[in-house]
């Protein structure tokens, strides 16, 4: 593995990129109800990024195995910057759509940062690496509402503001402390970094990589199935109110964080990553199936405490894996498209747990969850996927 330094910088950038995305995220109902949006159109308006990431991270990914990761990774934190910058001056519904559109194209710039860390280390130290990952997006995810909610309070241009300028932040640090890991001159011309439809049949007939790319999509789907769903669970259930549902999701942050700071280099010591993997769907399920037995705090706070562990082992593992099974000069593509996988459920995974909720009652969505996960975690116990 190389230098600390050099993870530590990757680790900046994401936590700072994430920071910014942070703030805006718990803000953008209001902005857009400001400009007389109707619900529907609120919800197309969070669900723009997604849809957005979903179409680059591929593009993106396969760009900078081509042109070099450091290159792309400064032209899409440039993005990211306008994006902010065109939401903070925003004065109509169009342009707040213009900016998340914008967000969400260069928003595919993890795919390229997961790429850079599977560059700098080997087989060994890849889930650590990538679990790295992981605890900036917890991070960011933590403090980036906290602050946004304070800069609120201000303006709602303040808090886009400050994500603006955050950007600009980890632009410079790209550009002074990341060194580019890709040899543009010998992979240019290298017919397997284009991006077109024969590239994209060939990556998926890899072995076990369109398997693991369902795994992915399926672990987003559910998570972000019940995540819009939590609050609406616990408030039937155990009259919680706005601010402990905040709690909530602050303790599952922290919790994603020390697993993937410190649980995770743990197991990789003792286990491979595919062992992991099975390990975190097992967690995940009964994360899940742990809520739909909840009938007091404590049984939902010990199903909380599996969730976070459940998930923060289950992504990097994959990531690790994924890597494992394709040539460096790949990475960045092959990373986009598990990460557009995990754009699409967590495009598709709102929509059809509110459904659920819905018309089928509070329960069902984590029983749906449940069936997939235990269904999920059955078929990697068969060794002839791995």
């Amino acid at each position: 593995m190389r230098s600390k330094k050099t993870l530590l910088t990757i680790f900046l950038i994401v936590f700072i990129d994430l920071l910014g995305f942070g703030i805006i995220l718990p803000l953008l109902p209001f902005i857009a109800k400001k400009y007389q949006a109707n619900p529907a159109q609120i919800g197309f308006l969070i669900a723009t990024y997604s849809f957005f990431q979903l179409l680059s991270s591929p593009i993106l990914g396969r760009l900078s195995d081509r042109f070099g990761r450091k290159k792309l990774l400064i032209i899409s934190q440039l993005g990211s910057a306008l994006g902010f910058l065109i939401l903070a001056f925003a004065n109509n519904l169009p342009l707040l759509f213009l900016s998340r559109i914008i967000d969400g194209i260069t928003g595919g710039n993890i795919s390229i940062a997961q790429a850079y860390i599977a560059d700098i280390t080997d087989k060994k130290n890849r889930a650590k690496g990538m679990g790295l990952i992981g605890a900036a997006f917890g991070l960011g995810f933590i403090f980036g509402p906290a602050l946004g909610g304070v800069l609120s309070k201000i303006s709602y241009s303040a808090p886009a503001l400050l994500a603006a300028f955050v950007s600009l932040i980890t632009i410079l640090t790209t550009m002074f402390f990341l060194k580019e890991t890709v040899n543009v001159k010998k992979v240019v011309d290298n017919p397997k970094t284009k991006f077109n439809l024969d590239e994209l049949k060939r990556v998926f007939s890899i072995p076990n990589l369109l398997f693991l790319i369902i795994i992915f999509f399926l672990i987003n789907l559910v998570f972000s199935l019940n995540q819009g769903n939590l609050a609406l669970w616990t408030e039937k259930t155990f009259n919680y109110d706005a601010l402990k549902n905040g709690y909530i999701f602050a303790y599952a942050g922290v919790l994603t964080v020390i697993v993937q700071i410190l649980i995770l280099p743990f197991l990789l010591k003792k286990f491979n990553e595919k062992t992991i993997l099975k390990i975190a769907l097992f967690n995940l399920f009964l994360s899940f199936f742990l809520i739909l037995l909840a009938k007091n705090e404590l049984i939902f706070y010990l199903a909380l405490t599996f969730m976070p562990l459940g998930n923060g082992l289950a992504n990097p593992s994959i990531q690790a894996i994924v890597s494992e099974n394709v040539p460096k000069e790949e990475y960045g593509g092959t990373l986009g498209f598990l990460q557009s996988a995990g754009s699409l459920g967590r495009i598709l995974g709102p929509i059809i747990g509110g459904e659920f909720f819905y018309y089928f009652g509070k329960d069902i969505p984590f029983l749906f969850a449940s069936f997939i996960l235990f269904f999920v975690f059955l078929v990697t116990l068969r060794k002839k996927f791995f």
